[in-house]
């Protein structure tokens, strides 16, 4: 049998991907009656989240945070979780951290908050990992899920992976390293096709195209995403 070429065996695996995705449904997550409105940025690892958050955050004139609560980042803590832990573990860990951080969000004066990832960034790299992953964690939020609010908007930074392999490249050290960590073409593919199952599934999901744009571009055009959306 004549191999196939690897780029058509590549497209054939993520036809595969998207079609089981087709097959997952995301559980309803609790509807969010109470301020601030809080806008989450994702997307791969190099796209651009936590330079485009600080940017934001000073423009708008409010806070920013990581999705995560800053207690589950303790050093080395954070990076076994990451690294060295087991999957279900891991992915627990962090979502756990998510929920926290949006109940310390409840009520915050702030008109606006601008969030650097979010529970949907846990659920985008397992099931970048494999779809057998995702319907577990689906499975395990849906008794949950009422009772968990997500971000009232979430803005994907959608980057090709050579562009995200440029700017991870210019980071050092431990965030480098971590990041590195799911850098193949073929994890990323799988990524964004997660996002793009993920705004079928939940209308509050946009897309901008941060691919070689300059960063006061893509700032400009995210201001204009989130001034359309919040509420009057």
């Amino acid at each position: 049998m004549t191999p196939m070429p690897p780029g058509e065996s590549a497209q054939q695996d993520l036809a595969q991907y998207r079609a089981a995705l087709k097959g997952m449904a995301l559980p309803q997550f609790a509807g969010r009656d109470s301020r601030p409105f809080v806008v989450a940025f994702e997307g791969a690892n190099g796209a651009g989240k936590s330079t485009l958050c600080r940017s934001l955050a000073g423009a708008l004139g409010v806070p920013s945070c990581l999705g995560t609560d800053a207690a589950w980042f303790s050093e080395p803590f954070k990076a076994r979780m990451i690294r060295d832990a087991e999957w279900y573990a891991s992915a627990m860990f962090f979502l756990s951290g998510c929920f926290e951080q949006m109940r310390l969000l409840r009520g915050l004066a702030a008109p606006v908050v601008i969030m650097d990832r979010c529970l949907w960034s846990t659920l985008a790299v397992h099931a970048a990992e494999s779809v057998a992953r995702l319907e577990k964690l689906l499975c395990m939020l849906r008794p949950i899920a009422i009772e968990v609010q997500a971000p009232d908007l979430t803005i994907v930074l959608d980057a090709s992976f050579a562009t995200c392999q440029s700017r991870i490249a210019r980071k050092a050290g431990a965030a480098r390293a971590l990041d590195e960590l799911t850098a193949q073409p073929a994890f990323h593919a799988r990524e964004q096709e997660f996002y793009r199952w993920l705004a079928k599934e939940n209308s509050t999901l946009l897309f901008l195209d941060v691919d070689q744009a300059a960063p006061g571009h893509v700032a400009a055009r995210a201001l204009e995403l989130i001034r359309q959306k919040i509420p009057c």
